[in-house]
Formats: C-alpha cells, structure tokens, sequence
C-alpha cells in the first residue's frame, strides 16, 4: 500500500486496540498476581473506592463515559483496580498507552506530510499542464485563423494565374491569327509586285529591242502581245490608259512609253522593298511580342508552382494546427480533471488526518488526567505508610 493509500484509510481504533490487547493481558497477569500473594487490604481498597469516586466527579469522567475509547479505558482502569492492581501499575499501562498514541501521532505526521507534499506536487503539476495546453490551444487558434486567410489568399492567386494564363493564350491565339493573316497578304501583296516589276521588265525589252533598236515600229500581232503584257498589270493602270489612246507605236511613243514603264518600274520596285522592310519588321515585333507572351506565360506558371507547393504546405500546416488544438484541448481537460481528483483526494486525507490527530489528542488528554489523578490517589496511599 503506498503512503497515501495509508495516510487515506489508517484507523486511529486499530492502534487503541493493540494497545487494548496490551492492557488485557497485563490485566490477566496483574490478577494471577494479587490471588498468588494476597496484597489487598482494607484501607487499599478504600483508596481505590475513593479513587474511583472521585474520577467519576471529573470531567475527565464524562469524556471517558461518552466514548468508546473512554469506555474501554475505563473498564480496563476498573477492572485492574478491583482486581487488586496497584495505582502505580494502572499509571505505568496509561503512561504506555500514552506513548503508544503519542508514537502514532508522529508516525502518521511525517506520513501525512509526506502524502501532502506527494499529492500537492500532483495538483501542481496539472495546473501547470492545464495552463501550458491553454497556452497551445489558443497559439494553435491563432495559427489556424492565419493559414485559413493564407490558404484562401493562395486559392485566389491561383485562380487568378489561371484567369492569366488563358489571357496570354488568348492574346497568343490572337497575335498568331493576325500574324498568318499579314503573312498571307504579304505573299499575296509582293507576288502580284514581284510579278508586276517582271512584266514590266519584258515590256520595257521588248519594245526597246523590237523599236528602239530595230528602227521600226510594232506589228498588229506584237501590239496584241504588249496588250497582253499590259493586261497582267492592270486594265486601270496609266500605262494601260496610255497604250489605249496610242494608235502608232512610233518610236518617240515608244520612247515615251518606255520612260514611263521604267518610272513605274522603280516606283513598285521602291515600294516593294519598303513593304518587305516593314514586313521584316512586324515579324519581328511578332516574334517579340511572342517571346514577351512566353516569358510572361513562364513566369506565371512558376508563380503557379510555388503558389501549390505553398497551399499544400498550409493546407498540411493547417491539420496539424487543427489537430494540436484538438489534442491541447483534450488535455486541458484531462488535466483538470487530475487537478479536481487530487484536490478532492487531499481533502478527504486532510479530513481523515485532522479527524485521527483530533481523536489522539482528546485520548491523550484524558489519559493524561487520569494519571494525574493516579498519582494524586497513590500519594494518598502512600501518607499512612509514612507515618
């Protein structure tokens, strides 16, 4: 049994009854003694009667009557007096049990001590437990709160990443669309050039080689031909106008044509390579804008990887804060509910201790006046002697 198991059920009438025991006994051995050598005289038991008279006009009477302690103790003191037994025996067996009692208060003193000292440490202990889960719980509240404002903050930012990264697509899709658009008219516009600056390349040949050079002029079959040629660049051109309203192709006409074809020449020459160098330069603004489009994209999707390793990392964060809460909480409780129990316990050893220390004392004090009285009556007895 552990000391505070003993302190919580020790029986102060355990004691008074081994010490019961021991003044029984001696009662037995003290009447052997008086029928072996007959000490009882007249004036002897005189003095036991008026003993006994005057311990029942004591309160020390009254507190002996009024308990089973006292009852007992009375009956023993009685019982060794009638039976011939001599004050100074009846002190020696109080003065026994007086120590006895005195004994086994000290012993249940340092027991109690020791029981208060080892349940208090408890009570401590919890307490401190109780107020450190407090402190977790309410730290574990805070953090909860903050990543649940964290983790909305990151499902917005990646839901705006994604709100991005179909605006770049978008804007891609667009930019790719224009782009083969322009490329097409492109084509389109510097074949019909390319083609232009060719027929008048074999226009302005002809008519050099077949009038200039031939000092003649152009058949009604090569008319045809330059008619032809000339319908490759366009019925509405000035130089298909001046062909019309031409009815000799005279060399000085010819000339005149010539000239003019060679200004047209260079002029679609001129513009053909300023549409090719602008040409030039708006694939390489698409490329550009293209390249801007892909290291925006990057950098969003990077954001957006870190952006999920971060909501991962706070969703985890936000269990385990949630589950510390949980567990704080369950020993805030459990710790309490220690607390109470050894509170509870000290209580009722604290009762039992006073109620065995209240019981001791009274016993003492009442034995210690019968002895008083003992001794007061064994004077008594002692005076005629003396004389």
């Amino acid at each position: 049994m552990c000391i505070r198991d003993r302190v919580s059920t020790q029986s102060t009438w355990g004691s008074y009854m081994r010490t019961f025991g021991i003044v029984l006994a001696s009662i037995v051995v003290l009447s052997a003694t008086v029928t072996a050598v007959s000490v009882n005289s007249g004036d002897f038991q005189q003095l036991q009667g008026n003993f006994l008279v005057q311990l029942q006009a004591t309160p020390a009477f009254k507190a002996l009557s009024s308990s089973e302690f006292g009852s007992h103790l009375l009956e023993t003191i009685t019982t060794l007096l009638q039976t011939g037994g001599t004050f100074d025996e009846v002190i020696k067996l109080l003065e026994e049990l007086k120590n006895n009692l005195e004994t086994e208060q000290l012993a249940d003193n340092s027991d109690f001590t020791t029981a208060k000292a080892s349940i208090e440490g408890d009570i401590k202990l919890n307490r401190e437990k109780a107020a450190k889960a407090v402190q977790e719980y309410g730290d574990a509240t805070i953090q909860v709160k903050n990543l649940i404002v964290a983790i909305n903050d990151l499902r917005g930012k990646l839901r705006n990443h994604k709100k991005q990264l179909k605006s770049i697509l978008d804007q891609r899709k667009s930019l790719e669309a224009s782009n083969a658009e322009e490329q097409r008219e492109f084509a389109k516009r510097n074949g019909e050039q390319r083609q232009v600056i060719e027929v008048l390349g074999t226009l302005i040949t002809d008519l050099t080689n077949k009038v200039l050079n031939a000092q003649g002029s152009l058949s009604l079959v090569e008319q045809k031909q330059l008619f032809d040629q000339i319908d490759k660049i366009g019925g509405q051109s000035p130089i298909s106008v001046l062909v019309d309203l031409t009815s000799t192709f005279d060399q000085n006409t010819v000339r005149l044509i010539i000239g003019k074809l060679e200004r047209l020449r260079e002029a679609i020459k001129a513009t053909l390579a300023a549409d090719e160098a602008n040409h030039e330069k708006s694939v390489a603004t698409f490329k550009a804008m293209i390249e801007k489009l892909q290291e925006l994209e990057d950098d969003i999707r990077n954001d957006e990887e870190k952006s999920k390793v971060q909501l991962k990392s706070s969703e985890n964060a936000k269990i385990s804060e949630t589950e510390r809460k949980a567990t704080n909480e369950l020993l805030e409780k459990q710790s309490n509910t220690a607390r109470e129990a050894s509170e509870a316990q000290l209580e009722v050893a604290t009762d039992n201790y006073e109620s065995r220390t209240a019981d001791r004392s009274r016993s003492i004090a009442i034995i210690t006046q019968v002895i008083q009285l003992l001794k007061a009556s064994e004077q008594e007895q002692q005076a005629p002697a003396a004389l």
